[in-house]
Order: C-alpha cells, then structure tokens, then sequence
C-alpha cells in the first residue's frame, strides 16, 4: 500500500509569473456539457418546477510533473517508468491528488496561489528545483507530511531561499498540511 506525502503550497510573486506558473503546471479538466447546455437544463427546470439534472461531476484539475520535466514517451510502463520518476521528480509517480485553496491579488501587482498534492512514497523536490530555475521571481513555499509519520518536510523556494529539508513530523505540522489536528491515537 502507497503511503502518501500530502504537501501544502503557497507560490508568491509578480502576477504575470504567478499565472505563467500555474499555465505551465496545472492542467484543467475540459468542461464535459456545454455552460449554455447547462443554463438552459435550469432554466426548463425552474419553467416546469423540477429539479435540474445536476449531469456528471465536474473533473478537478491536476499538476503534471511533465510540464516541467517531462518523462521520456519511449520508457516502458511499470517499473522502468517508476525509477525515472524516482530519480527525475523524486517520487514515484506524478502528483496524484491537486487542489487550489486559494488564488488572490494584492492590488499591487503581485499574487498568491494555494494549493495542496500528494505524492507517492516522497515529496517531489528535483520538480521543485526545476520550477524555481523556470520561475526565478517566485517564492514557493511549502510543508508536507508523510502520512505514516515517516518524516515531513518544510522550506521555501525562490530568490535567497534553499529548498524544502526533511523535518521531524510534528502535531503542528501535522495540522498546517491537513487543517485539523491529529487523532490522539495516530500520533507517532
């Protein structure tokens, strides 16, 4: 069974880089029924006072590990995909899970976007190298925890900063990464 590295991520910058970012990184799923399709399945609902067909759930968006480096299309699937990963984004597999929480503007010119993924087995540090060389200008910051309390991890990168470092997980990082604290009995 995959232990998972649920990482929480803030990108910060000039706005033009912030949205580059996420143009480069996050692919959106394409809308599965026409907008106008769907405003007008309302429309004949409210019209005849039945409730609207609510069709499929809409796709979520996912970050892809490829955008910025991509995996050879001549490698084999299975295990000789696996250790390129593993040497070239430093986890297994490409980002599994992706979810924004949270997009602004400063009025100033600048912007942050908020999202949180998750990784198989490793936090995906060499695709983090890799962004802070193609987005000079941006602060990226991140902590993430390995959910079997293996390790977390924790830093930013961007202009004067290091990278992200292996940590102890602790209950307080445990609940920056998840929103909530620990259950008594998970703590390691």
């Amino acid at each position: 069974m995959t232990n998972h590295v649920t990482t929480c991520c803030t990108v910060r910058g000039p706005s033009a880089d912030v949205a580059a970012f996420r143009a480069l990184m996050v692919v959106d799923a394409p809308l599965r029924t026409a907008p106008a399709a769907g405003l007008m399945a309302r429309l004949r609902a409210l019209t005849r006072r039945t409730a609207p067909d609510p069709g499929p759930a809409p796709a979520s968006a996912a970050l892809d590990f490829n955008r910025i480096l991509p995996m050879p299309r001549t490698l084999a699937e299975g295990p000789e995909q696996a250790a390129w990963a593993l040497e070239h984004w430093g986890t297994q597999r490409n980002a599994e899970y992706y979810e924004e929480t949270a997009w602004s503007g400063d009025g100033a010119g600048g912007a942050s976007l908020a999202f949180r993924l998750s990784t198989a087995w490793s936090f995906p540090a060499p695709v983090f190298e890799a962004l802070q060389r193609r987005f000079p200008a941006l602060r990226i910051d991140v902590v993430g925890f390995e959910e079997a309390w293996h390790f977390a991890v924790e830093g930013t990168y961007g202009p004067g900063a290091t990278g992200a470092a292996e940590v102890e997980p602790t209950a307080a990082l445990y609940t920056r990464v998840y929103g909530v604290p620990p259950d008594p009995d998970e703590e390691r």
